[in-house]
């Protein structure tokens, strides 16, 4: 069989797979609980402009025959003609790109009893087919030694998230909980706590805006004093109380853990809750511990309801808002803007070339600065490849007009990320972007137009910049992250694909190298980055950089967020750089996306905190005791960490960090991309914002 790039022929193939096929083999490693399509692919370029077929072995899990299938691409009308026929297994195909995110990399490998198990299951003795989840019941009745295609807890963790989202559906509707809905969620024999505590300590409270907390680890606990269906709808009578009338009436909950016995199944819950009515507007948030009852084939029922914790978010705002989305009224005056901004990336992948490169991620950033001296901040906004870049020049009504073909800067390329400084030290802001693999710098002439000075071309694939003055010289020096090492960083558009995965997932050190750029005046820059002591641990995935000095040694110290494993920071002693992250601890293995620098405290040392990727399935599974039984407890610990969230990590003063993420509360930000600290509110204290989400698909309940 001819073997094609798996970016270009896998997405196809899962596509025209029925839905209950969880198992892939990927170079020998198992990926469970994924439920096809995977919607991983960055730099996929799936497009009409290419048209080619390929086969893998497939084994009808009903008669054990084997045969091969052949999944060809159709005429060029963006489908595909699903050929499957009936339900195959994949068995093997082409070595793959970087597909994995954090639950694809933590479940890999999590066979039963080993590091890697069966494709697939014949149908269970009981009867239960693989082609749907078991109940709550049937997954405790199962025996040890049966094998699934996945695991029990996810099975129940499915049950268990239909039963709480009976509530969601119930109070989104109306505002109120049915005794009905309550009935079918919780046991006769329910017992739990008042779900808002009687006591709460305000911590926060300024400008409209009011924050109280409760912790029952402080207090002692409360007792359950709640009993049955009615003492359920008592207490979420008290939590959810007359929301009728309200709008945006939102409801939300994150299974955690499952620990699952025989007749029972305790889980932590993430509760999530608001609305708005007018100027005024409520947000809650709570951790709860819930025992179900198990009970055959029946859905799971509520025994036990512990709350861990609980924080309420009230205030008043116009229209019940703190912030209000202008884009529109902003781009108002620019309308090609408008237009290209407000289509989707599945719009634009199907309409566009995929040579231009429209990848799937939407890894594209911007900087702010003000390009022609008006002393009003604009935008320089990077975009996939095919559409154009923006320069959106603010006016002094607020608005933006676009300004990028004036300026020279309206290039189609990929670009993912641009810089506004100053590199020439002449009093204005000039223009550093990544266009594909590379590196293009740009002189202003004071008035926001731009003249290319140089291009690099990186050995990697530029992802992110940032400047500073690292070696004392009085210019802007420029450190470039590279992220993969495979596809993109080629100058002939060729790259091994095994250079492209990140191996090990929770370890890697196979990326792309990233650059330290030394300016040494006259647009003259120099790649310093082995001469200065960079070149350590440099393949890490890079995602971002952020300069400081941590230690208070007058000079500008590194630290590097990336993706697939630890990040380093790198102390600068006069110019020549070591990477002291291990001893420094603040390594923080985990899938980096951001960092940035702020005393958060105040006690005058430069704290740091990165955007990593929680995940409510990495952190079911990755605690389970059946989760690679067979590696070193350090390496389930890093798994483990992968999927906590977001990292705070507190200036000691003596060369050190503490984590201090729990404590503070600020793991989860969910799927992060950016995390930057600001004042929000203007109360002299620093916030923090942090952009996350995902490419946002049908929910096929796999995980």
């Amino acid at each position: 069989m001819q073997e094609k790039p798996a970016t270009e022929s896998v997405a196809p193939a899962l596509a025209s797979l029925p839905v209950w096929n969880r198992c892939v083999i990927i170079d020998g490693g198992l990926i469970r609980g994924l439920t096809c399509p995977i919607p991983f692919f960055d730099d996929v370029n799936l497009m009409t402009d290419r048209c080619w077929k390929w086969c893998w072995s497939a084994r009808d899990p009903n008669s054990g025959t084997s045969e091969t299938v052949e999944i060809p691409r159709c005429a060029r009308d963006d489908t595909w003609v699903d050929v499957s026929g009936k339900p195959h297994v994949i068995q093997q195909f082409a070595r793959l790109g970087v597909i994995l995110a954090v639950v694809a990399g933590i479940l890999s490998g999590c066979g039963d009893g080993g590091s890697s198990g069966p494709v697939v299951s014949e149908p269970e003795a009981d009867g239960v087919s693989p082609s749907r989840s078991a109940t709550a019941g049937e997954v405790a009745a199962k025996p040890a030694s049966a094998k699934s295609v996945t695991w029990a807890t996810e099975d129940f963790n499915l049950a268990a998230g239909g039963q709480l989202h009976l509530l969601v559906d119930d109070l989104e509707r109306d505002g109120r909980l049915g005794r009905k809905v309550l009935a079918r969620l919780a046991s006769a024999e329910f017992r739990g706590d008042c779900l808002l505590p009687d006591s709460m300590s305000t911590v926060y409270e300024s400008g409209g805006l009011s924050i109280r907390r409760h912790a029952v680890e402080a207090s002692g606990g409360l007792p359950g004093t709640k009993r049955g269906v009615e003492g359920l709808a008592e207490s979420f009578a008290g939590l959810l109380s007359d929301w009728v009338g309200w709008s945006d009436i939102q409801l939300h909950f994150k299974i955690t853990s499952v620990d699952l016995e025989s007749d029972r199944a305790t889980t932590r819950v993430l509760f999530e809750a608001g609305a708005r009515r007018g100027d005024q507007f409520i947000q809650l948030r709570g951790w709860w511990s819930c025992v179900w009852e198990l009970n055959g084939q029946a859905a799971p029922r509520l025994l036990v309801l512990r709350i861990e914790s609980h924080e309420e978010v009230t205030g008043t705002s116009r229209g019940g808002r703190l912030l209000v989305d202008s884009t529109a009224a902003v781009l108002k005056p620019s309308g090609e803007v408008v237009e290209q901004l407000s289509r989707s990336v599945d719009h634009w992948r199907g309409r566009l070339q995929a040579e231009l490169g429209v990848a799937l991620h939407g890894h594209q950033g911007l900087a702010i600065g003000d390009v022609n001296g008006d002393g009003l901040e604009d935008i320089y906004l990077a975009q996939p490849g095919g559409m154009p870049n923006r320069l959106l020049i603010q006016q002094r009504d607020g608005t933006v007009i676009d300004a990028a073909g004036s300026a020279g800067v309206d290039w189609l390329d990929r670009s993912r990320s641009a810089l506004l400084v100053d590199f020439d030290n002449d009093g204005d802001q000039d223009l550093a972007c990544v266009l594909n693999v590379n590196l293009v710098l740009m002189e202003n002439d004071g008035s926001g137009h731009f003249v290319e000075r140089d291009v690099t071309f990186s050995t990697g694939d530029p992802y992110s910049l940032a400047a500073a003055d690292f070696d004392g010289d009085g210019d802007l020096d420029l450190y470039v992250t590279g992220y993969g090492a495979g596809f993109l960083a080629n100058r002939l558009g060729e790259g091994a694909a095994a250079e492209a995965i990140p191996y090990p997932y929770h370890d890697a050190n196979n990326g792309g190298s990233n650059l330290l750029l030394r300016n040494d005046g006259d647009w003259q820059f120099v790649d310093v980055t082995d001469a200065v002591g960079l070149g350590e641990n440099n393949r890490r995935w890079s995602f971002a950089a952020s300069w400081s000095d941590y230690d208070l040694d007058g000079d500008l110290d590194l630290y590097v967020a990336n993706d697939y494993g630890r990040n380093c920071l790198y102390r600068n002693d006069s110019g020549r750089f070591s990477d002291v992250a291990s001893t420094a601890g603040v390594e923080d293995i985990a899938a980096g996306m951001s960092v940035s620098w702020c005393d958060y405290n105040g006690d005058g040392l430069p704290d740091i905190y990165v955007g990593n990727m929680f995940s409510s399935a990495g952190e079911r599974i990755a605690y389970q005791r059946r989760f690679q039984p067979g590696v070193d407890a350090e390496v389930r610990r890093q798994f483990q960490r992968h999927a906590r969230g977001n990292t705070l990590f507190e200036n000691t003063g003596k060369g050190t960090f503490r984590d201090v993420s729990i404590d503070r509360d600020v793991t989860m930000g969910r799927w992060a991309w950016g995390s930057p600290f600001v004042d929000i509110n203007n109360d002299g204290r620093p916030d923090l914002l942090v952009a996350n989400g995902y490419i946002t698909g049908e929910d096929t309940k796999d995980l």
